[in-house]
């Protein structure tokens, strides 16, 4: 069986998960006594300060794992129909790379995943994109996650599974609302044996084409053991085929991501401390 990471996307997202009065730049290291990993978001939006970087490194234990999320600058593109694809920003992207160097020089980096959006469609230009990726990021482990239905349909997912695994890719695998083009099936695929990846967004079918409100409300959802389950099979599939999976949680309307990923840790009977049960009861385990 692969070696299985489950956590949350961003460790700053769950406030009732910590105590009150916990500073911010506590959090990380709070965090990290309950799970082995985390994805970061918040360089989907800006290429972090190395300052920063070196930051995590040295809030988090010795084998925790960042996946991190590339400038979307590298993966949008425009909503209208025939828009411009994204560019292959060498610049941006040594950038980028350069910021994460002490990730990578600890051991705790994990994947540097590609989120493309609803409007990235299947394209030949965009197919010929995804293939430049590891160009332009050379000796990353990359991800791709696609929000748009004609990667992943019946029609294109077997082409899309190929591409992805011809360039070297690791696909990530979404259980999310089904409606709409701008939401995928959860097809099963294993396209670098090296590392898969699931990400759960929810099933709130009411608010996910609200793009212009809070996220917590848009990835608001309590997961069940029975929706979980859903998901043993291709869990264990994967594991029959990579190394390791890295496994998170996108639901973050107060602590439903930890308290969801502790669902999927019981379900498949991984070990793990008891999570905090109430503000006034949560410290630091070393205090």
């Amino acid at each position: 069986m692969a070696k299985l990471l489950i956590g949350t996307s961003a460790w700053s997202d769950h406030d009732p998960f910590y105590p009150t009065g916990l500073k911010s730049t506590d959090q990380l290291p709070f965090y990290a006594n309950y799970f082995p990993i985390v994805e970061v978001n918040t360089t989907y939006y800006r290429v972090p300060s190395r300052k920063t970087v070196e930051g995590w490194v040295n809030r988090s234990p010795d084998g925790f794992t960042f996946d991190v999320k590339p400038p979307r600058e590298l993966t949008s593109t425009p909503e209208e129909p025939g828009g411009s694809q994204p560019e292959p920003d060498a610049d941006l992207a040594s950038a980028f790379a350069g910021a994460l160097e002490p990730l990578r020089e600890s051991g705790k980096l994990g994947a540097l995943t590609f989120q493309f959006p609803p409007s990235y469609r299947n394209t030949e230009e965009h197919q010929e994109y995804i293939k430049l990726l590891p160009e332009l990021l050379p000796g990353f482990d990359l991800a791709v996650e696609f929000r748009r239905r004609d990667w992943l349909d019946e029609e294109h997912a077997d082409a899309t599974i190929a591409l992805l695994e011809d360039a070297g890719l690791s696909y990530t695998m979404a259980d999310e609302p089904q409606m709409g083009s701008g939401s995928v099936p959860p097809v099963f695929g294993v396209t670098n044996p090296k590392l898969a990846l699931i990400r759960f967004h929810g099933r709130n079918y009411q608010t996910w084409y609200h793009f212009g409100g809070s996220s917590r409300d848009r990835f608001n959802w309590e997961y069940s053991t029975a929706e979980l389950e859903e998901w043993r099979e291709k869990i264990e599939s994967a594991g029959a085929v990579a190394e390791t999976i890295h496994i998170f949680f996108n639901t973050n309307y107060g602590d439903q991501g930890p308290r969801n990923a502790y669902v999927l840790m019981d379900m498949l009977d991984i070990d793990h401390p008891p999570l905090p049960s109430a503000p006034e009861q949560r410290t630091l385990f070393d205090e």
